[in-house]
């Protein structure tokens, strides 16, 4: 009779030693305290760089819609933009508000909202509090007439700033914009004004 032979098969072990976990977690803590400036940078950036983008490219469109449609086009600081019947804000020079553009074929400056919701072209919901885009004119409405002339006399300028003038993320994001008196925009770095910049 044979006799069997138990074999002894020793497990191996599963998983993390304590002292691996903590220096993961104290290499991880590391490199996200590492990362933690860039990525606010890259969020401000960002977010000034949107916000910039959408108020060009809203002027373009409101110029666009009245040469093409040949007749008048307002766009206008809102603080009611994104509601059912957004109107014009009196007060101010804060764009970030929000703004609104829409068709005035009976080229009224004075109008302070659409006569119909079909008249209405576009409307910009507020941007929040840490991102400013402030008239340098106290400009809170520009008419585009027919052949696309904001009215303005001279240049006007917009400065998107972020929070206060003296953080260091504005420092390093901010920039103008300048609208001419046709229509057109350019942006500049926030140390520079329209008036002076070539």
């Amino acid at each position: 009779m044979k006799k069997s032979i138990s074999r002894c098969t020793r497990s191996s072990p599963h998983g993390f030693t304590l002292i691996e976990l903590l220096v993961t977690l104290a290499l991880a803590a590391v490199l996200a305290g590492l990362a933690a400036p860039s990525i606010r940078d890259f969020v401000v950036r960002s977010q000034m760089t949107n916000l910039g983008n959408e108020f060009t490219a809203s002027v373009l469109k409101a110029r666009n819609e009245a040469v093409n449609r040949n007749t008048c086009v307002t766009m206008c600081m809102s603080s009611s933009a994104g509601a059912a019947n957004p109107t014009c804000s009196t007060t101010g020079a804060d764009w970030q508000v929000g703004w609104i553009a829409f068709l005035n074929p009976s080229c009224n400056s004075g109008l302070n909202a659409p006569s119909d919701s079909i008249n209405m072209i576009l409307s910009r919901p507020s941007s929040g509090s840490d991102y400013f885009l402030q008239a340098q004119g106290s400009t809170k409405k520009i008419t585009f007439n027919a052949r696309g002339a904001p009215g303005l006399g001279d240049a006007d300028q917009f400065n998107l700033i972020y929070r206060e003038e003296s953080n260091p993320l504005n420092e390093k994001y901010a920039f103008n914009i300048c609208m001419d008196g046709l229509g057109r925009t350019r942006t500049l770095p926030s140390m520079k004004t329209c008036a002076n910049y070539k």
